[in-house]
C-alpha cells in the first residue's frame, strides 16, 4: 500500500506540478515540526511531505522558517523576494505556510512591491483581490508597509533634491556613489548583483547601448559582458587596488600645489590614429562602419552637446524617462530600445551630475595632480567604486571607433566635467550649462594627462597573455609617452 502511494505521489508530481501548472519551485514557510497535530501526520521532514520527492523531481525546493504569527526581518523578506524573482525565471511557484493566508500573503505583497515598485497597501489589495482573507492580522499589514518603506527609497536610481513619489523624503532621494553602489547591491539579485557590485548598472547600460549603436559592443577585446565572474575583475585598477592590501606600499612624493598648464600626453599609436582618422572620414558619407546604425561621431557630437538648449519636447521626454526608472522596475529596459545619443548621453550626465556629491572631489583633484605621472600610486590612493567608474567610461571611449584622438579627449573632458561637477572649455564652449564652478586650466590639464597616461596602461595590461576576457587578441605596440604640441 505505501509503495502505491509513494507511486501515486511521483504521479501527482509529474502530471500536476511540472505539465499541468507548470510549477519549476516550491516555497515552504513553516517550521519543521510546526502544528503537529493538525493535519496529516508529519514526516521525518517535519512537514506533512518529504522535500526530497520535490528535488528529485527537478523541482527546486526553497525552506523559510518563519514562525506562526512571527515577524520577519525586513532583510530576510528582501532575500525571499529575490528568490523569488530568481525563480520565476524557471517557471510558476507555489508558495505555502500552514492555512496559506498570513504568512504567505505577506510575502506575496512584498514581493510585489519589489517587482512592481507598488504601495504596500495596493499589494495587499491585490493579494487579496486573488485570495480572499489573505494577510490577516494589523501586524502583517504593518509587516509589508515597513517593507514599502525599506525597499522603495532604495530602488531610486536618478538622484534628485525634489521629493519623490516613491519617497517623500529628500534625503533618500539624494545619494553618492557609494550610497547607490549599496542601495543597488539590495535591489539586484544572482549575476547582476555580483556583476555590479562596484558599477552603476544604469552607466553599465547607457554606455553599452551607445556602444552597440555604432557597432562597437565588441571591439579591441575590450567587451565588457555580464558573466559568472563580475567583468570588474579583469580591470586593471582592481587588480591594482587588491595588490595594495596585500603588499607593501613604497613611498611617494606628494606635490599637491604644483599646478601648471601641460601639453597633452600623446597615447595613440600613429598608425592606429591614421586608421581612425580616414574611417572617420568614410564614416561621414557613409554613416556606421563597424555595421551599427549611427557612426561615432553622432556619439561625440552628443557628448559635446549643450543640453539647455535642447528642444522642450525632448527636455520633455528625458524628465519623463528618468521618471519611469525611478518608479517602474523594468522601465530601464527602454535603454536597449533607445536610438537617440542625445537622449542617452543625456541620461548619463543627469546620473553623474545629479549625485550629491562629484565622484572626483577637491581631494581626489589633489591626489591627482600630486601623483599625475605615477598612474599607479594615483589609482592605489583613490577609492575603488571611483577608479572603477573611470576605468569603465574609459574602456568606453576605447572602444568608440572610428574616432580621431582629439575628438576622444573631447569626450574625456566633458566627462571629467561630470565627475568633478565643474565646467570645463571644449572647443571653445563652456560645458555643462549648469551652475557649477570652473575646472582650472591647470587641473584640467593635469586630470587629462591622469586618464591618458591611464589609457595607455589599459591597452597595454589588455594585451596581457592569459587573459580570459578579451575576445581578440592585438598584437602589443611600442607605446610611447612625450608632450604632445
Amino acid at each position: 500500500m505505501s509503495d502505491l502511494l509513494v507511486q501515486c505521489k511521483l504521479y501527482v508530481l509529474h502530471s500536476v506540478f511540472n505539465h499541468s501548472w507548470g510549477i519549476r519551485t516550491v516555497i515552504n514557510l513553516q517550521i519543521p515540526g510546526e502544528h503537529a497535530s493538525c493535519g496529516p501526520p508529519l514526516t521525518k521532514s517535519g512537514f506533512t511531505y518529504d522535500p526530497n520527492v520535490f528535488m528529485a523531481n527537478d523541482i527546486y525546493y526553497y525552506n523559510f522558517a518563519w514562525p506562526d504569527y512571527g515577524e520577519a526581518s525586513l532583510s530576510g523578506l528582501l532575500d525571499m523576494a529575490k528568490v523569488i524573482s530568481f525563480a520565476l525565471q524557471e517557471g510558476r511557484v507555489a508558495i505555502h505556510c500552514h492555512a496559506g493566508l498570513g504568512r504567505t500573503g505577506v510575502l506575496i505583497a512584498c514581493y510585489l512591491v519589489y517587482s512592481l515598485r507598488i504601495r504596500a497597501n495596493d499589494a495587499i489589495r491585490l493579494v487579496r483581490k486573488k485570495r480572499p482573507r489573505s494577510v490577516q492580522m494589523s501586524g502583517q499589514i504593518l509587516c509589508v508597509q515597513q517593507f514599502e518603506h525599506y525597499l522603495l527609497p532604495q530602488t531610486i536610481v536618478f538622484s534628485t533634491k525634489e521629493p519623490l513619489m516613491l519617497t517623500k523624503d529628500r534625503k533618500t532621494s539624494e545619494f553618492t556613489l557609494r550610497q547607490y553602489l549599496y542601495r543597488q547591491r539590495a535591489v539586484l539579485h544572482g549575476v547582476e548583483e555580483r556583476a555590479f557590485k562596484l558599477l552603476p548598472k544604469i552607466v553599465y547600460c547607457i554606455c553599452e547601448r551607445l556602444l552597440k549603436l555604432c557597432g562597437c559592443h565588441q571591439t579591441c577585446g575590450l567587451d565588457v559582458k555580464i558573466r559568472n565572474r563580475p567583468f570588474y575583475k579583469t580591470f586593471l585598477v582592481y587588480k591594482l587596488k587588491q595588490a595594495k592590501e596585500t603588499g607593501p606600499q613604497s613611498s611617494d612624493e606628494f606635490f599637491p600645489n604644483q599646478v601648471t598648464a601641460l601639453p597633452m600626453v600623446e597615447w595613440r599609436d600613429p598608425i592606429e590614429e591614421a586608421i581612425d582618422r580616414n574611417l572617420e572620414s568614410v564614416s561621414r558619407i557613409t554613416g556606421s562602419t563597424n555595421g551599427g546604425s549611427i557612426p561615432a561621431l553622432n556619439v561625440h557630437e552628443a557628448f559635446i552637446t549643450d543640453y539647455e538648449n535642447l528642444p522642450d519636447d525632448k527636455q520633455k521626454y528625458l524628465k519623463q524617462l528618468r521618471t519611469d526608472i525611478n518608479q517602474m522596475r523594468d522601465a530601464i529596459s527602454k535603454l536597449d530600445k533607445e536610438d537617440d545619443p542625445h537622449v542617452l548621453t543625456g541620461l548619463l550626465f543627469e546620473w553623474l551630475e545629479g549625485l550629491k556629491q562629484p565622484v572626483l572631489d577637491r581631494e581626489d583633484l589633489s591626489t591627482i595632480i600630486g601623483r599625475c605621472k605615477d598612474v599607479n600610486t594615483c589609482i592605489v590612493s583613490l577609492e575603488m567604486e571611483d577608479v572603477i567608474l573611470i576605468e569603465y567610461l574609459l574602456r568606453f571611449v576605447i572602444r568608440l571607433r572610428p574616432l580621431a584622438a582629439h575628438k576622444k579627449i573631447d569626450i574625456i573632458k566633458r566627462l571629467i566635467a561630470a565627475l568633478t561637477h565643474q565646467t570645463v572649455s571644449i572647443n571653445g564652449k563652456i560645458l555643462p550649462v549648469k551652475d557649477f564652478p570652473k575646472l582650472r586650466e591647470g587641473t584640467c590639464s593635469q586630470v587629462i594627462n591622469f586618464m591618458l597616461r591611464l589609457v595607455v596602461e589599459i591597452q597595454k595590461d589588455m594585451v596581457k597573455p592569459g587573459r580570459d576576457d578579451t575576445d581578440v587578441i592585438v598584437q602589443p605596440r611600442r607605446l610611447r609617452i612625450k608632450a604632445w604640441k
